[in-house]
């Protein structure tokens, strides 16, 4: 699936270039099938989380995330991230920033929805287990995030944290 999502990736010359990813995957790792030399073993892959082509993320040189889930979209911009604690939400327009503690949290089929309210706003997010490309910066999600902040809706994608 990723070679399709990033097929036709061009260098700064326009030229095609081989497909080279930051990949954030959930896996297993098998010992009994053959290993390339200096691995302990071979990752079967189970399900790709995020994906970009290189170069478009700090990658492996980010800090670790303490989130549960962050999400975002673009036009308009907005990004929000769930954590134990609270829900923030964040755009360029006013309100820039609100943070509302204690998320309340319902699992449905296939779908997580996490509400919070104080006496302003109220917040929700849903994230579904649906494969998602940011239009923009052309990273791969294996989550799509719908978020509504005081009865306005907004689309984007979603990835997990720790």
């Amino acid at each position: 699936m990723l070679p399709r999502t990033f097929a036709g990736e061009k260098d700064d010359n326009g030229a095609e270039k081989p497909l080279k990813l930051y990949i954030e995957a959930y896996g297993e790792r098998a010992t009994d099938q053959p290993a390339p030399e200096g691995f302990a073993g071979t990752l079967l892959l189970e399900e790709a989380l995020y994906a970009a082509p290189d170069g478009q993320t700090r990658g492996c040189d980010s800090p670790r995330q303490d989130y549960i889930v962050a999400a975002r979209g673009n036009e308009p911009f907005w990004a929000v991230e769930v954590t134990e604690a609270a829900l923030l939400w964040r755009q360029p327009d006013e309100p820039k920033e609100i943070s509302i503690a204690a998320p309340q949290t319902q699992d449905t089929e296939g779908a997580v929805s996490y509400i919070a309210a104080n006496n302003d706003h109220k917040i929700e997010l849903s994230v579904e287990a649906q494969a998602c490309r940011d239009d923009m910066s052309g990273e791969y999600f294996a989550y799509a995030a719908k978020a509504t902040l005081d009865g306005k809706r907004f689309m984007g994608c979603a990835r997990v944290g720790e």
